[in-house]
Parts: structure tokens; sequence; C-alpha cells
């Protein structure tokens, strides 16, 4: 009876310590992390409409994108991500001849945005919902400032504060897919000196994003998004000198590779 009842808790006991080493996942994200853990560069190009209420162009960049993104075991998500302007072209601005040389009407060639939010896992392994708040600063030197600020224009004066928000539809389809659908609205505040007397061009931007992941291979990771973009400016800027253009919508596409950990 002795040998019965030690025998019966040497078994108890292996089979506890099995099960209490039995590797269990992380935590409810962990099949997302697979894929939002994640650094990457890309290259973007866009073409956009120009306005500034009573006529209108358009104009064509390019700029180079680095990014990293994070989830957290407790649900935390952030994304941040640099941007700079490497190509840009135009139609001649109305506003060239005022100012004697050759300038653009895109303001926002540069700048530094993070996104902080929280992950709801809505259908475990296949379904976030990431509502997230934004803030950021970016450029603001262009045409329209310059003929604004006049000879104090200078790129630590004219620059955006960029704050918002926005949420993430991520949608995980197995350990190599994953696509996600992205849509933010943001403030855009001016911080750039009116010293001519015309209006900020402040403004809300509205940016609808579709994108893809793919982990191809090990921990090498490749992108791509569409985007889609709108700007509403707080106050009229018809009139404004020699009725330099603004940004008012614009298309573009990203590529990028990255490295999960």
């Amino acid at each position: 009876m002795r040998k019965l009842i030690a025998l019966s808790l040497a078994s108890f006991a292996g089979f506890s310590y099995a099960a209490s080493n039995v590797v269990q996942p992380d935590n409810e994200y962990v099949a997302f992390q697979q894929f939002d853990n994640e650094y990457n560069i890309g290259y973007a190009t866009t073409s956009g409409n120009l306005t500034n209420g009573n006529t209108g162009g358009v104009n064509n960049s390019q700029f180079v994108n680095l990014e990293i993104e994070h989830l957290f075991n407790m649900g935390v998500w952030f994304d941040v991500s640099a941007n700079l302007l490497t190509y840009y072209s135009q139609a001649v601005d109305p506003a060239v001849g005022s100012l004697g040389s050759t300038t653009g009407s895109q303001p926002n060639f540069g700048g530094i945005n993070a996104s902080v939010g929280y992950a709801f896992a809505v259908i475990p392994n296949h379904l976030l919902l990431i509502p997230y708040g934004l803030i950021g600063r970016n450029t603001n030197l262009s045409s329209y400032t310059l003929n604004n600020a006049g000879t104090t224009t200078n790129l630590t004066q004219d620059y955006f504060w960029t704050f918002g928000v926005g949420g993430r539809l991520d949608y995980r389809i197995n350990d190599v897919f994953d696509v996600y659908l992205d849509q933010s609205a943001v403030y855009n505040s001016s911080q750039a000196p009116v010293t001519q007397g015309l209006a900020p061009n402040d403004n809300y931007l509205y940016t609808t994003t579709l994108g893809a992941k793919f982990n191809v291979w090990r921990d090498l990771q490749l992108g791509a998004r569409g985007f889609y973009q709108n700007s509403y400016y707080t106050q009229s800027l018809v009139g404004s000198g020699a009725s330099v253009w603004v940004p008012q919508s614009a298309v573009g596409g990203l590529v990028s590779i990255g490295l999960t950990y």
C-alpha cells in the first residue's frame, strides 16, 4: 500500500512538473507580434493636386521613410516614422515671379511622427483593432511660407506641430501574410511666421492607407501600402499675394524592406 501511494505521488509530481514546463504562448498578441515588431526602410512616390481656392496645379514627389513598430505583450502598440523628400516637381508656381526663385508648393518635405495606441484582439490570432493617438513635427517650408514670411523664413521656424487620432484594422491571414486598413485625422498647426499678414496654412489632413506585410524568410519582411490624403484649410488662402498653391489631395504608394525582432 505504501509503495502504491509513493508511486502515485511520484507520478503526480512528474506530471505536474511536465505540465508546468509546457511552452505556452506569452500572450494573446504573440501571433501579431510576428508582423508588428519590426523596423524598415521604405521608398514612396506621390501625385497630388494643388489649389488656393480659385486655381490649381499638380505635383509629383518621392520620399524615403524610416519606421519602427512594436506591439507589447500587454497590448500597447506604437509606431514611429521619419521621412525626407528626395524629389519634387510641379508646374511653374504663380509665386515664383514675386519670390525671385524657383520654389515648390509642397511644405511637407520632412518630419517625424509617433503613434501610440492599444490593440484589441477582436478575433484571436487574426484580427486586431488599434485606436491610437498621433503627434509629430513636420516641415512647413514652401512658396507659401516664403511669400508669407519674407526674409525671416528658415527650417528652424517653419514647421507644423501635428497631432490627431486614428484607427487601424490589422488582419493576420497566416504566418506569412498580414494586411491592414488605417484611417487617421490630424491637425497641422503652422508655426511659420506671418510677417506679411497672410493667413497661416493651418489644415486638417485625412489619410486612408491600405497596406500589407510579408514575412518572406526568417526575419526578413517586405511591405507595401497605398494611401490617399485630403487637406482642408482652416482659413481661406485665396488672394495670398501671388496666389500661391498649397496641397489639396494626393495619392501615393510605398514599398519597404525590413526585419522583424
